[in-house]
């Protein structure tokens, strides 16, 4: 049933999912070292880069049918691990971006379909490493140099798109708005509040990579009304780059589209997110926004402090 052709079409479909994967986080570690940081692994975002390189690397393996045998067993740890810290996330954390592709695939995908997708993948791993014969190190030259290559231009990028994120604490120091009173900054031609009430102000560009990977945390936000009351969105862009955003992300909550000078002097940077009570700019995030889980339990630890 299952030949060598057969065994080495799984290999090379993992293999591309492990590239694909790999180089979608190696292209900006730093919002994989965000999304880490979500899931509840805090003390793990400073492996974003080498995590992207393994995938990156194993991908390649499988692709090229070197050690197979041996490689679809690392893969299936590797399933495993992601699998599990997705689940946990998921369920513990609200989070539903399993951010498998990082910035190279934007799509909304339910977490069904990938925990869906992850079973197969494990499953195609499992059957290969039972059923793959063993065989020795690969004596091609031209194999090796294409991997060497390879893993040098990953280390490259990953390590060049490595930032330890500044957001794991809020800096009160980030933006000109920072404490300051609504009425006395821009966003007081944008949102009428009233003291009694929370609000998230949304600053984002249609075709910036991290504003998409705070989508679906956006929309949580929008639908719990226990850490804000009203949530405002602005985005900036044009018209072409507006309607394939809404094509490859189907919003289902109100956009204000505004120029680009007016954003400019909201935000040097896309996503801004202003966090204000009281009439008060209290938080200003300018990164990937987080999970209102995340986000409320770094509110209540920068009150303790």
């Amino acid at each position: 049933m299952f030949d060598k052709s057969v065994l080495n079409l799984y290999s090379a479909i993992i293999g591309l999912f492990f590239i694909i994967s790999g180089a979608g986080k190696a292209l900006d570690t730093s919002a994989f070292s965000y999304l880490i940081y979500q899931y509840g692994f805090e003390y793990f975002t400073v492996l974003s880069p080498v995590i992207a390189i393994v995938e990156i690397l194993l991908g390649l393996y499988l692709l090229l049918n070197i050690n197979v045998k041996r490689n679809s067993l690392y893969a299936f740890i590797l399933l495993i691990i992601f699998t599990v810290s997705f689940g946990y996330a998921h369920f513990f954390h609200g989070i539903n971006d399993c951010g498998c592709f990082g910035t190279l695939i934007h799509v909304n995908i339910s977490p069904v379909y990938s925990f869906i997708r992850n079973f197969v993948l494990l499953s195609m791993s499992l059957i290969v490493w039972i059923k793959y014969p063993s065989v020795g190190f690969t004596k091609s030259i031209l194999k090796k140099r294409l991997v060497l290559s390879v893993m040098c231009i990953s280390i490259f990028i990953a390590g060049y798109t490595f930032n330890l994120p500044g957001y794991l604490k809020f800096n009160r120091q980030s933006h000109d708005f920072q404490d300051s009173s609504i009425k006395d900054t821009e966003l007081s031609k944008y949102i009428d509040t009233t003291p009694d009430r929370k609000y998230l102000v949304f600053c984002f560009s249609y075709t910036c990579p991290h504003c998409w990977n705070s989508i679906e945390n956006l929309r949580q936000f929008i639908h719990n009304k226990n850490i804000v009351d009203s949530v405002l969105v602005l985005a900036t862009g044009e018209e072409k780059d507006r309607l394939s955003f809404e094509k490859s992300f189907k919003p289902d909550f109100e956009i204000r589209n505004i120029p680009d000078e007016e954003m400019g002097k909201l935000t040097d940077s896309y996503p801004t997110a202003f966090y204000t009570v009281n009439d008060t700019v209290k938080v200003v995030i300018k990164t990937v926004l987080p999970s209102p889980v995340t986000f409320s339990k770094q509110i209540n630890n920068s009150k303790s402090n």
